[in-house]
C-alpha cells in the first residue's frame, strides 16, 4: 500500500490530473481547511469536476484535517508555507484530526489509492505531512510519496520519495 500527497501549488488543473491518474490515483483527500485556492481552477467544484473526469473521486477531508487552527490564539501563528511545530501539535490533540485518521485510514486499508492534496507545494511545509506521518504510524507497511506536479526550465518533475 502507498499513499501519496501533493500539493498543487501554481500547476494547471490538467497537468494535475494527469499527475494523478499516472500515478494510479484512486482517490483524493483534500485536506486544505477551505476548498478553495487563489487559483480558481482549484477550488474545490472544479477540481472536483477533472477528477471525476479521470475516474478519481474526491472527497473533502479539511474540516477535519485541514491545517488552520479553530482556536484563535494559536490561529494567530498559522502562515502559509511554514510548518509550526506548535500548531500541529494543537491539530494532531483533535478529536476532529483523530477522527479523519481514522477515516483515510479505512479506505486505504480497504485498498484504495489515496493522495493527500493541498495547496502547499513543498511537503515539508505543508500539514499534509503530519496527515502522512500519522497515517504511516497506523497502518503499518504504509508507504509514503509525494507526487510534484509541474515543470522546471530543465526538466520535467514526477514522483519524488519524501523522507520524513
Amino acid at each position: 500500500m502507498k499513499l501519496h500527497t501533493v500539493g498543487h501549488s501554481v500547476a494547471t488543473l490538467d497537468d494535475l490530473v494527469a499527475l494523478l491518474a499516472g500515478a494510479g490515483v484512486e482517490l483524493v483527500a483534500d485536506v486544505r481547511s477551505k476548498p478553495r485556492s487563489r487559483l480558481p481552477h482549484f477550488d474545490q467544484v472544479p477540481l472536483e469536476e477533472a477528477l471525476a473526469g479521470a475516474d478519481i473521486a474526491y472527497r473533502f477531508v479539511g474540516d477535519k484535517l485541514g491545517g488552520m487552527p479553530r482556536d484563535p490564539q494559536i490561529q494567530a501563528r498559522w502562515r502559509q508555507g511554514h510548518l509550526d511545530p506548535l500548531i500541529v501539535a494543537h491539530l494532531r490533540a483533535t478529536d476532529e484530526w483523530q477522527d479523519g485518521l481514522s477515516e483515510l485510514a479505512r479506505l486505504i486499508e480497504r485498498g484504495r489509492a489515496v493522495c493527500l492534496l493541498c495547496s502547499e507545494g513543498d511537503p515539508n511545509e505543508c500539514h499534509r505531512k503530519a496527515v502522512a506521518l500519522d497515517l504511516v504510524e497506523l497502518i503499518p507497511g504504509l508507504e509514503l510519496a509525494h507526487l510534484a506536479v509541474g515543470k522546471t526550465p530543465a526538466q520535467d518533475v514526477g514522483v519524488q520519495e519524501v523522507l520524513m
